[in-house]
């Protein structure tokens, strides 16, 4: 059977001119592993690649795996913005033709920062139910129980008894306990053989299970028929989380990257992240600080994510995530970090506009060509060399700078600041394969502060999966629940551990006892409130 072979002609033909594709800007409803980048293929027209970094407390392990050392990448179209943008829209985006580079490092900036209100810490850190009662008040514990109770009349449960906010502590209590023991399967908490006596006390296996099967956090029925929100079911415990977390004080060094969700079920909104400890799962973008504490956050949902439509036009899917999480931040008061994924000289300049400080890893084809030597060049000036580069344009009377730093570690690597580059070198240890020993080598300023500041959001996941609630289940909602619930009390333990440490407490609870302390509480709060029918007794024939 022969093959029919087209011609390069041919082919082309076929193609026309890439204006109509087949491919839509988000998933249908099946799983794609790059779904999110289609919107970033509008204003950068590339394919993204996960950046990896082993060590956030260390120096970065770079992991590029799609850069040619001896090829510099070039794209004619890349960081494409609107040709006419309207004069009344608040951030300014820049042509590429109006960039203008020059081979000399960026002016370092002199930053004085805003002066921030000191934060009120109590006398004495508060009881760690106090805490987490700040992410869950009793209202929404009353929601809960209202809602579940709906649910189950609206899906005719057989033999269903009323639930309460009491009982709701109780639930949520006894989750928080499987999250700490961990057995593989929930049931054997109730077994004689491994009984848990604070869970088996409380709560009967079927009337956990009964729960769980009925828990609801919203009305289904008042779900509109043109409503495009797909958290819908889980909004209202999210939209909780986040009112708290806008209400923190916000520290001065921040990041910004994705969580991920585990999930592994059908599900359209379902992502696939490669490098991640759960590469499968609901995706979020988070805000947070250095130390892991989140400020603020943004549930992913394709094209239906709550972003501007024009600021994605502008500055593509990444860009628009990082504008719409820093809209609660203040000018001058902080210094911005996040990967590749996010960075481009649009993104770079707006920040700038609006007084943020920020700086990532970059993708030398979202900056208009910039003129940086090859990796091949750089190797040959040793390890710890770099070069620099400095775009500027001119935008109503004022000029903005943003700087582009080349460092040869064992890779290349590239940053984009718009506030400083190389600054104050340091000096650092490398091992040297071929001499087999360490050798020293000059690190610029900017790759310091990255490593420092840039692992916030990882460091939240790497605590939450210590002790995560274990969940076997096909609905993704409950997924989100346990995951909202392991969240809120990650952030109150931080919150517990600034204020511990502002008192000079010595001996501060670590995350393990500290859940244990909010399940334990939740238990008691729930049980002493709770009231449990008697349960009709037989009667015996004689």
């Amino acid at each position: 059977m022969s093959r029919r072979v087209l011609s390069n002609d041919k082919i082309i033909e076929l193609l026309g001119n890439g204006e109509n594709s087949d491919l839509s800007d988000f998933s249908d409803g099946s799983d794609n592993n790059e779904e999110d980048e289609l919107d970033n293929l509008l204003a950068m027209n590339e394919v993204y690649e996960n950046f990896d970094f082993q060590n956030i407390e260390d120096d970065i392990d770079w992991n590029i795996d799609n850069i040619d050392d001896d090829i510099m990448v070039e794209t004619e179209n890349v960081d494409r913005v609107l040709e006419n943008p309207t004069t009344s829209y608040k951030y300014h985006s820049v042509r590429k033709e109006n960039i203008k580079w020059e081979a000399k490092p960026l002016t370092t900036r002199e930053i004085v920062f805003t002066a921030v209100p000191e934060k009120d810490f109590p006398s004495a850190p508060l009881p760690p139910i106090e805490y987490f009662l700040k992410y869950f008040s009793t209202i929404s514990f009353d929601d809960m129980a209202h809602f579940t109770n709906l649910f189950a009349q609206q899906n005719n449960t057989k033999n269903w008894t009323d639930t309460n906010a009491s009982e709701m502590k109780v639930f949520i209590g006894i989750h928080l306990y499987i999250g700490i023991i961990g057995f593989p399967r929930v049931i054997m908490y109730w077994q004689p053989d491994y009984r848990i006596n604070i869970i088996a006390d409380n709560m009967t296996k079927n009337r956990f299970f009964e729960l769980r099967t009925n828990f609801h956090v919203q009305d289904n029925l008042l779900n509109p028929t043109d409503n495009t929100d797909k958290f819908f079911k889980v909004r209202p415990l999210y939209n909780s989380i986040k009112k708290r977390c806008n209400e923190l004080h916000t520290e001065k060094n921040l990041c910004i990257d994705e969580q991920m969700v585990p999930f592994k079920g059908r599900l359209g909104l379902k992502q696939y992240m490669r490098g991640k400890p759960s590469p499968w799962g609901i995706k979020l973008y988070l805000l947070c600080g250095a130390g892991g504490m989140v400020y603020d956050l943004l549930l992913y949902q394709g094209s239906n994510t709550e972003l501007d439509q024009e600021t994605k036009a502008h500055f593509g899917l990444g860009g628009s995530v990082v504008l719409k999480l820093c809209e609660q931040l203040k000018k001058n008061r902080h210094i911005l970090y996040f990967d590749n994924f996010f960075t481009s000289y649009n993104l770079l300049n707006a920040l700038q506009d609006q007084k943020i400080y920020a700086a990532g890893t970059a993708r030398v084809n979202r900056f208009a060509n910039p003129p940086l030597i090859t990796d091949k060049h750089l190797r040959k000036l040793g390890r710890g060399a770099s070069f620099e580069v400095t775009g500027s344009n001119e935008y109503e009377g004022r000029t903005n700078q943003i700087g582009i730093i080349k460092w040869f570690d064992n890779k290349g690597v590239v940053l984009a600041s718009n506030f400083l580059t190389s600054g104050k070198t340091d000096e650092v240890n490398r091992w040297d394969k071929k001499e087999k020993k360490y050798i020293t080598l000059e690190r610029p300023e900017i790759v310091k502060l990255y490593n420092k500041s840039m692992g916030g959001v990882d460091l939240h996941d790497q605590l939450i999966s210590y002790f995560r609630i274990f969940i076997r289940s096909r609905k993704w909602t409950l997924r989100m629940v346990t995951h909202s619930f392991d969240m809120a009390l990650t952030n109150s333990w931080m919150e517990y551990r600034n204020d511990a440490t502002h008192c000079n407490i010595p001996k501060k609870m670590d995350l393990l006892l500290f859940k244990q302390r909010v399940a334990k509480t939740l238990i008691s709060l729930g049980r002493s409130q709770m009231y449990t029918p008697e349960r009709k007794k037989k009667s015996r024939k004689a």
